[in-house]
């Protein structure tokens, strides 16, 4: 399993420079090392993508004992093409926007949780969907980051955990 998509319903209107703002915020909150990469921007120079590092601080190491293992995560604007999802299997009839997408989960699954809860604490309304047909809300999250196998979280159908 490689990507994580955090997903909103369509037409949230979620301001993509809020959304950055948000994702800083977050790995301050959870004492993440963040780094900026590419940040690509419309002719008036709006902001439509971002794309950004993240990963443990180098004074911290995770429970697989490594240090520094990056996630990447890209930050769309709604109207992004080709970033809209509709999820059959839900059979909800809903479209949902993949706002984030993080690529670089496999070997990285504790940091994409930690990440992930930070983040979602502002959304609750989001959700993630790991390319299975498992969808993680907020409450999933917290309850994966008080098992003691916090690495294979997303290998678990929500409602085990």
């Amino acid at each position: 399993m490689a990507t994580a998509f955090v997903l909103v319903e369509e037409n949230s209107k979620i301001p993509i420079d809020r959304l950055v703002r948000d994702v800083q915020q977050a790995c301050r909150e959870a004492r993440l090392h963040i780094f900026s990469g590419i940040q690509d921007v419309d002719s008036e120079q709006n902001l439509k993508h971002g794309a950004f590092g993240i990963s443990f601080s180098e004074q911290e190491v995770s429970d697989l004992d490594t240090v520094n293992n990056t996630i990447r995560v890209d930050v769309y604007d709604e109207l992004a093409p080709y970033q809209y999802i509709e999820l059959e299997w839900r059979e909800d009839g809903r479209v949902y926007f993949n706002t984030l997408m993080i690529d670089e989960v496999y070997q990285n699954e504790e940091i994409t949780l930690i990440f992930l809860y930070h983040f979602l604490t502002r959304y609750p309304q989001m959700m993630v969907w790991m390319e299975e047909d498992w969808v993680y809300t907020l409450s999933d999250l917290e309850k994966a980051l008080k098992t003691s196998k916090m690495s294979d979280w997303c290998y678990v159908n929500p409602n085990s955990l």
